[in-house]
């Protein structure tokens, strides 16, 4: 028995651990690592299941094709990688390079090669078609960068924040808080000690989820009313003159019409919209503006799936800019980076890019791409797409589309129509049912891996952690890191392919230590000088300091374009009406999106700990909401709304907002499943219409603050 230090690659959090192997190589427990630098010990049910993830029964051991009776058979890997590589081919020859096009997951952020070697695959192929889970539900950050710019030196830190604002997120469950702008790893007791230490924090959510119990100002507002919200601290800000004039007055384009728009915002009209007590407006402005100089406001899922995202997040943004919530010339960046390469960045604008009114468009309402992303709300339609110029053949890259784009019944049609599926996995997802190829894939401690990517996701400490392999696959299976899937496929095709900006000798395969090296040549530290401390470190780079802008650097950021002017009048001329669901049924309720701490999205469903403390997907209500329908706590129940119908368990939770309903967003199974819904739940991507409520630009439907009624469940699961 031994015991060997590593780190958790199951989400954002990364959290240190020591991991216990018997004698024979098998992994059969992992705790927190109290030693941590970066986490302290902490560590969530999720990664703690680690033992059963690596060796359960419902591990894939195997690689399988989907044979013509639409069963999945063990198939070699050489066999398959040929398969796939002819059938790619043939995809090619046929439609194009754009027809091949890949998908990347939630689960591709934490497995750093897979990631980048896919993403080498597609552009060696010379496809444009690459879509993301970031389009799905955050894809309004990119929409409010390309329309406002962007600041090189980057917004303040959180560790010296004098406040911060969340809207819609709760990262002390979901270790999400990259979203705005505060570090993932160990978020309870960052929070915490944040507070200890005099920051306050605001937090405006329709639920008191745990992030919001801590907080010293929750507002607790109608699901969806985000725009008026931050209209209405911008009224408050430029109306008191609590904004930063003279960062206004260098960088910023178009404050007077952002001031003269949002002043119909008052703090009256926003309190009576948004369901806010009359006061906590203005003081959640004071408290942001007025009594702080330094933090930041940012918003996750809550705001940047309702109606009106791209709007909202555009405000928020301007909240930061208006109160010039960014790093000057002669202040040390908080993420200085330890494995990436080092630029000097400057105390500048880049002006507004739009990189969606340019470049490769999509076949189905002539969308264009945002970060080299096309936009996965539409990718359902890509594929339908009758005629030259669909997608055929689709690569899951660390992700469950089946499971996550909404519209379930619609994508789940679409993927059933591909000429060829292709995804690695750990069990059988909804994913992996309907693929032609399913890949056994390593598992986290399994293989090599280092923090590079997190680095990306905002460390802001210099901070890095290296891990071998430290078990091998169990006895007898037949598994392979997944970026080995791309990597061969690239040697049968004949590609040429590159890495870390290098050209990969394509006639022998790199280790997987060959590959992080060359990701981290440029780092200010050596991957070997990481590599010496298993626990991970704090290392000693030189700081990196803001310099001046530079001759010439003119640019501004755009408060107020045309098309923000006109979404925020749709949002001031238009008010809630009445919303009919199905079977004619009124909707009594808005349903917002839940974080559970024991699932990352689809993730973790099938694990023995999880499934005993969370087997379905409950609809959390009010009491009095309870009461008032007439139901029992534990009552079976179907959910209504414009786009479809699914059952649900009701349970209590005083922490809803009255006439909000809570429920997590992605249980269930695929349509037809006959899985009762007190085994697996139900997916809440049948519930959302892709053809309503849908936002410019990124195609995102309505997937929060979605009209329902709520019924009894009379029969059926």
């Amino acid at each position: 028995m031994r015991e060997v230090r590593s780190y958790c690659r199951l989400c954002h959090g990364m959290c240190g651990m020591i991991a216990t192997i018997d004698n024979a190589g098998v992994l059969t427990a992992v705790r927190g690592d109290k030693e941590h630098v970066l986490t302290r010990g902490y560590a969530c049910i999720k990664g703690l299941q680690a033992p059963e993830l690596h060796n359960g029964p419902a591990r894939l051991r195997a690689h399988h094709r989907r044979e013509a009776d639409g069963a999945h058979r063990p198939i070699g890997f050489d066999a398959a990688i040929d398969q796939v590589a002819a059938a790619t081919r043939a995809v090619i020859d046929r439609h194009g390079p754009h027809a091949v096009a890949i998908f990347t997951g939630t689960q591709s952020a934490y497995n750093l090669l897979y990631r980048y070697m896919a993403m080498e695959f597609l552009k060696a192929i010379g496809s444009p078609s690459r879509f993301g889970t970031m389009t799905i539900d955050q894809s309004a950050k990119w929409v409010a960068s390309g329309r406002l710019g962007t600041f090189e030196a980057g917004r303040h830190g959180f560790y010296d924040a004098d406040v911060w604002l969340m809207a819609g997120l709760n990262p002390m469950v979901s270790l999400a808080g990259q979203s705005v702008g505060m570090p993932s790893y160990d978020p309870v007791k960052v929070i915490k000690d944040a507070r200890a230490r005099g920051m306050k924090l605001i937090v405006i959510d329709p639920v008191r989820t745990q992030t919001a119990a801590n907080a010293d100002l929750h507002l607790q507002p109608v699901p969806g009313e985000d725009p008026a919200i931050f209209a209405g601290l911008l009224h408050i800000v430029l109306r008191e003159g609590w904004h930063d004039a003279a960062f206004c007055a260098r960088y910023v384009a178009g404050l007077d019409a952002l001031r003269e728009a949002v002043a119909p915002f008052t703090p009256d009209y926003v309190a009576a919209r948004a369901g806010l007590a009359a006061g906590d407006l203005a003081r959640a402005a004071r408290m942001f503006a007025h009594d702080a100089r330094r933090g930041c406001a940012g918003g996750g899922t809550g705001p940047n799936m309702a109606p009106h995202s791209n709007l909202a997040e555009h405000l928020i943004e301007c909240l930061n800019i208006v109160c010039g919530r960014f790093n000057r010339a002669g202040e040390t960046i908080p993420e200085p980076g330890v494995l990436h390469q080092r630029r000097p960045v400057h105390a500048e604008v880049t002006p507004p890019q739009r990189s969606w009114e340019r470049g490769h468009k999509s076949r189905t309402g002539g969308l264009g791409t945002m970060n080299k992303e096309m936009m996965s709300a539409i990718l359902a339609d890509e594929i339908l797409h009758e005629g030259e110029g669909g997608i055929r053949a689709l690569f899951c890259i660390g992700g469950n589309p089946a499971n996550a784009l909404p519209d379930q019944r619609h994508a789940v049609r679409a993927l059933r129509a591909l000429d060829l599926l292709v995804t690695s996995d750990a069990v059988w997802s909804e994913t992996a049912r309907l693929a032609d190829y399913v890949f056994a894939a390593r598992q986290p401690f399994e293989r090599a891996d280092c923090t590079y990517f997190a680095e990306e996701l905002g460390l802001q400490k210099p901070f890095a952690q290296y891990t071998p392999a430290i078990v091998a696959p169990p006895a007898g299976s037949d598994t392979v890191e997944d970026w080995l899937v791309y990597f061969a496929l690239g040697q049968r095709m004949g590609l040429r392919m590159r890495f870390a900006g290098r050209d990969l000798d394509m006639t022998r395969t790199p280790d997987a230590d060959e590959l992080l090296e060359m990701l981290a040549a440029r780092g200010s530290v050596p991957l070997a000088a990481v590599k010496a401390h298993p626990a991970g470190a704090m290392f000693d780079v030189p700081a990196l300091v803001v310099q001046p802008p530079r001759e010439g650097a003119e640019g501004r950021f755009d408060l107020f374009p045309a098309d923000v002017a006109a979404e925020l009048a749709d949002v001031l001329r238009r008010r809630s009406a009445p919303v009919t669901v199905a079977e004619g049924r009124a909707a009594t309720h808005l349903l917002v999106t839940r974080r559970e701490r024991e699932t990352m999205n689809s993730f973790g469903r099938e694990l023995s700990a999880i499934r005993a403390r969370t087997p379905y997907n409950p609809l959390w209500l009010h009491p009095d909401d309870l009461a008032a329908l007439g139901l029992a706590e534990g009552a079976a129940v179907t959910v209504h709304a414009e786009a479809g119908s699914i059952p649900a368990i009701a349970r209590a939770d005083a922490g809803v907002r009255p006439g909000v309903a809570s429920m997590n967003h992605a249980r269930g199974r695929l349509p037809g499943d006959a899985a009762p819904y007190e085994a697996v739940g139900a997916s809440t991507a049948r519930l959302i219409a892709r053809d309503r409520v849908v936002e410019t630009i990124n195609a995102m439907p309505r997937m929060t603050a979605i009209p329902i009624a709520i019924a009894p469940r009379t029969s059926g699961g």
